[in-house]
C-alpha cells in the first residue's frame, strides 16, 4: 500500500472510529438528553470527517496524477463532493446508532448478570 492510499484509507477509517469514541467516551447513558447531544455531536464531527476525506482523497489524486490526467480530474463533476456534504453523516449516525442500542441494550443486561455471579 502506497503512502498516498494508506492516508486516504486513515481517514476515511476514522471517520468511523471518531464518532464512536466521542459518543462513548465518559457517556454512563443516565440522561437521555445528555446522551442524544454527544450522539448530535459525533454525528456531526463523523460528517466532517467524511468531508475531509472527499477533500483530501481528491488533493492526492491531483498530487499523484502525471500532467496529462489534470484535465480530467479538474472537469469531475465533483459527485464524490456532493455525496459527502448531502450523506456523509449517515456512516456516523449508523455507528453512533449501534453503540448507543449495544450500551443501552446489552451492556446493562451484562452486568446484571455478572453481579448474580
Amino acid at each position: 500500500m502506497d503512502s498516498e492510499q494508506f492516508a486516504e484509507t486513515t481517514i476515511w477509517l476514522s471517520g468511523f472510529f471518531l464518532p464512536y469514541f466521542l459518543f462513548i467516551a465518559g457517556n454512563s447513558f443516565r440522561s437521555r438528553i445528555l446522551t442524544f447531544m454527544r450522539a448530535v455531536i459525533a454525528i456531526g464531527a463523523g460528517w466532517c470527517l467524511y468531508l475531509a476525506y472527499t477533500i483530501a482523497a481528491r488533493a492526492i489524486r491531483l498530487s499523484v496524477a502525471p500532467p496529462t490526467d489534470l484535465l480530467a480530474l479538474y472537469d469531475r463533476d465533483g459527485a464524490p463532493s456532493a455525496f459527502a456534504a448531502e450523506l456523509g453523516w449517515v456512516p456516523a449516525a449508523f455507528v453512533v446508532l449501534l453503540a448507543w442500542l449495544v450500551h443501552s441494550l446489552f451492556i446493562p443486561k451484562l452486568r446484571r448478570v455478572g453481579s448474580n455471579v
